[in-house]
């Protein structure tokens, strides 16, 4: 499987990197950083983290029959980000729809999806390694794959394993068997939830994922089928 690596001691954020000089890479390149200045979580948010201590990378998807399944390339690269957090023998691994890797109710790692259909997608993942400490305030508690492997981690033999498993798991996609991963993994499963979807409201109980990957709500006696908004736990 072939893709290609950049790396940077700094950089404001990789996904901007990769949007801005898209039309001179390839598919599959990946940039990484060991710290980013603006890193961005969804809605406009920020992704901070210690430098040197992280994971912080995007990678650049141009091939046309991939995009087609833009809808669901986060949810598909969380799906292998906890795969391989299992490898490290770390139990309770979950994934919170539609972008997020928790352990044990924490967030570890998030997923930002961004592009411009149909030239190219970026998929930019920030996942907590080595950090120990965490600032107050998040709107979730947090955690990192040293705290829950009670020990440091080699962030290069991390990419080692991750990156060729992005690739090879959309290259030659299987949607049954990472929407079962899904499933069997979904943190929000019998949760109570508020969901915002296009500005508007819904109060009700996650009873699971259809098979285009959106998210069933049931409220007020109807099924809901949510393929996008922000989703927040009662």
């Amino acid at each position: 499987m072939q893709y290609h690596q950049i790396h940077f001691q700094e950089i404001d954020s990789t996904n901007t990197y990769l949007k801005n000089t898209y039309k001179l890479l390839s598919n599959f390149t990946f940039v990484s950083t060991d710290y980013q200045s603006h890193g961005k979580g969804r809605n406009d948010r920020t992704w901070s983290s210690e430098p040197g201590e992280n994971l912080m990378f995007s990678f650049l998807i141009k091939d046309k029959n991939l995009l087609k399944q833009s809808p669901i390339i986060s949810l598909l690269s969380a799906v292998e980000v906890a795969k391989v957090l299992e490898t490290y023998k770390i139990k309770h691994v979950s994934i919170k729809w539609p972008n997020d890797v928790l352990i044990n109710d924490k967030k570890v790692c998030g997923v930002l999806a961004e592009g411009q259909l149909p030239d190219y997608m970026v998929v930019g993942i920030g996942l907590n390694v080595n950090q120990k400490k965490f600032p107050e305030g998040l709107r979730r508690p947090a955690t990192s794959l040293c705290l829950e492997h009670k020990k440091d981690i080699n962030i290069e033999e991390l990419k080692e394993k991750l990156f060729p498993q992005l690739v090879d798991s959309l290259i030659n996609l299987n949607l049954n068997k990472s929407l079962e991963y899904f499933r069997i993994h979904n943190y929000l499963l019998n949760k109570r939830v508020k969901a915002i979807v296009n500005n508007q409201t819904f109060i009700g109980e996650v009873v699971g994922i259809d098979d285009s990957f959106c998210l069933q709500v049931v409220t007020h006696g109807m099924l809901l089928h949510i393929d996008s908004g922000e989703i927040e736990i009662l």
